[in-house]
Parts: C-alpha cells; structure tokens; sequence
C-alpha cells in the first residue's frame, strides 16, 4: 500500500483519502520462519501486478516472524468474521516524508515495500503485524481474511511533540505482537497517543505460508 509523498504535516483525514493499493494472500498455512529468512525476503520484495504470480512477505505474529503469501484478488467489502493485519510505520520527518533512520532500532520488514511502483513513501517503511496464526491463540480466532489497519506514528506541528514521538518509538519498535502494539498505542507524550490505529477499509485473504515457498524471494 503507498500514499502520495508528504508535503506537509500527515494527517488522519489526509490519510482516509488517499488512494492505496492492497495485496491478498494465498490460503496454505504451514511453518514459521525465522527473523534472518524474512529479513532476506523482505531485501528482494517487488510490487506485485495483477495476475502475477504470488509474493511473499514477513509478517510478525504473538511474538515470532512468519511469512505470508501476497496473490493480487477482488476487494472484498465484506465487514464480518476478519482478522487483524497492522502495518506499522516506521518514524519520518512529517514536513519532508523523509526517514528518519536514527530513530529505527532495526531495519523495518518492509525497507520500502513499493506495491503501487510509484516510488518509496513514508508509509512504504513498516512492519506487519498478524493478530493471530492458525491454532493461535486458537477459539476461532483466526480467519484468513484480514482487515487492514495502519498505524501512523501521531505527529503535529510541533517539532518538540514529534522528537519525543520518535523518541518513544524507538524504545518500543518493532512490535512483535498485537498485545505488544496495544501497549505502544496506549503510551502517550504530551497528553497524545504516539501513533494513530487507521482503518484504511481495505481487505484481503491471506494466510502463513512456509519459508520454503518464499526462496525465490519476488514480491
């Protein structure tokens, strides 16, 4: 997914209107793999066009890295039985969309993830984060069709509020997990939230795939 390059402060209603692009996933759940495997993959991503063949991304999930399976198929608008599927970005300047890298504790799994082909943008930076795999944590919770969410560090107009957001952020990226993730969206800096949970109303299937299937690495 991209939005158009920044040219000011980012904000929440700039986002909602943009126009993104989604990938969806393959259905054939099997092992883990390791952070070494998907940091690998996550070097050879390419953008993925309609009908290609399938692409393959790391992805977080309770604690460990996995690797998902990205088909382009129809938008589904559907609002029942979906998942939870988080990018989070990582932090960047909000007046120039440039990165800021010395906020980065470690190379996001997307350095950048370019789907529409139309350039690196700041949100083209980011983890992915699975709120649930198959049998964990189990109950049904699980469901290969995702709903997508971004989740934008909260910057302003204020360049003192933004340092210590991205100060913040660095102390808590990446996030491994959905519990993980809820804490970070709870840590506040000058009364606000430090990121912002964005329902881009976007929707796709997908499931874990297993490290063999990614070895050729196209995305």
């Amino acid at each position: 997914m991209s939005y158009p390059k920044t040219v000011g402060i980012l904000t929440v209603a700039a986002l909602l209107t943009a126009v993104m692009v989604i990938v969806s996933c393959s259905t054939s759940p099997t092992a883990s793999v390791d952070s070494n495997a998907s940091a690998s993959m996550a070097a050879a991503q390419k953008p993925v066009a309609v009908g290609g063949p399938p692409g393959y991304e790391p992805a977080y999930v309770n604690g460990h890295t996995v690797l998902i399976n990205a088909i382009e198929v129809p938008q589904n608008p559907t609002d029942q039985a979906q998942a939870d599927f988080y990018e989070m970005v990582y932090p960047f300047d909000p007046a120039t969309g440039k990165q800021l890298t010395e906020y980065w504790p470690s190379t996001p799994q997307c350095n950048p993830c370019d789907h529409p082909g139309d350039g690196p943008t700041p949100d083209d930076y980011h983890d992915h984060i699975l709120d649930s795999e198959p049998a964990n944590p189990g109950h049904g919770e699980y469901n290969a069709l995702w709903r997508v969410w971004v989740v934008m560090p909260n910057y302003t107009a204020d360049t003192d509020h933004n340092t210590a957001v991205n100060n913040a952020l660095k102390t808590m990226l990446p996030v491994k997990s959905e519990d993980a993730l809820n804490d970070l969206l709870a840590t506040e800096v000058d009364g606000l939230p430090i990121a912002n949970k964005i329902n881009i109303h976007f929707y796709f299937i997908c499931d874990v795939v297993g490290a063999a299937a990614g070895t050729a690495g196209s995305h």
